[in-house]
């Protein structure tokens, strides 16, 4: 009996063993999912809580306008928040912003845009918002935390980028993306710099040219004239490998002629 007790009780042991290392790492794991921002260049399907699939690559025309958004991950209890998106103002500017998205779609928000004007032609654009509801209401979870439009000016691959930058010179970046909590603490600051260092994810812009991955051929969205960019490079590539094969069917056929005559 004694010899039946201790094995059940070993059992028990081990079993309560097995669902601590079972359940405890999957919800620590879920709890320190990080913090990450990513650029969407393909918005169509995205809201102010959710961004399904993140695109890095799309295609304009010059004069095409469209929409980008700033997609943010996984964060709790947001309430103030700034970034500087970078760009190649000999492709892209900055034609109007949305910094209210996320933040707006939780009840009792009041958020104020103290993003800068527009356009913005400078080759770095500050976007930053903050809630002023009181009582504060912080959001968390995932979404699109702002979104941009855009005009293609020039030929030309503009990556798109949440950048720091060494303002002062002195070797270390001291202007960047800052996230703060509803208690002011700073969000995803792991040097004590106050900048945000969790995952970024940037993305390009190619006006005048399909994006290399062929699975990325949609040009961008939102805009009236966009499709003729990937349209006519499609086309083309369509009219050149008809022009081939007529060219090779026309050799052919030359020389079945000359080898006849030859007869």
């Amino acid at each position: 009996m004694r010899l039946y007790s201790l094995v059940i009780a070993a059992a028990g042991a081990f079993l309560l063993s097995a669902l601590v290392l079972m359940s405890g790492p999957a919800s620590r794991s879920l709890a320190q999912e990080p913090t990450a921002l990513s650029i969407d260049v393909i918005p169509t399907n995205n809201t102010a809580t959710s961004a399904i699939k993140i695109d890095t690559c799309a295609s304009a025309r010059k004069g095409d306008v469209f929409e980008v958004d700033i997609v943010i991950d996984n964060v709790t209890d947001l309430l103030a928040w700034e970034l500087y998106l970078s760009y190649d103002p000999k492709v892209l500017e900055v034609q109007d912003h949305d910094a209210a998205m996320f933040q707006d779609a939780n009840p009792g928000s009041k958020v104020i845009d103290l993003s800068e004007d527009t356009p913005d032609d400078d080759g770095r654009y500050l976007i930053q918002s903050f809630d002023s509801a009181d009582p504060a209401s912080p959001d968390s979870g995932s979404g699109v935390l702002a979104r941009l439009t855009l005009k293609a000016k020039g030929p030309g691959v503009s990556p798109l980028s949440i950048d720091k930058a060494d303002v002062n010179t002195d070797g270390t970046p001291d202007q960047g993306p800052i996230l703060r909590d509803v208690a002011g603490d700073i969000i995803g600051d792991n040097n004590g710099d106050a900048l945000f260092d969790g995952p970024t994810k940037g993305a390009e812009i190619r006006v005048g040219e399909l994006c290399a991955d062929a699975a990325a051929k949609a040009a961008v969205q939102n805009s009236d004239t966009s499709s003729g960019v990937a349209a006519s490079v499609v086309v083309g590539a369509v009219l050149g490998g008809l022009a081939a094969v007529a060219l090779t069917l026309g050799l052919a056929i030359v020389i079945r002629r000359r080898r006849a005559a030859a007869l």
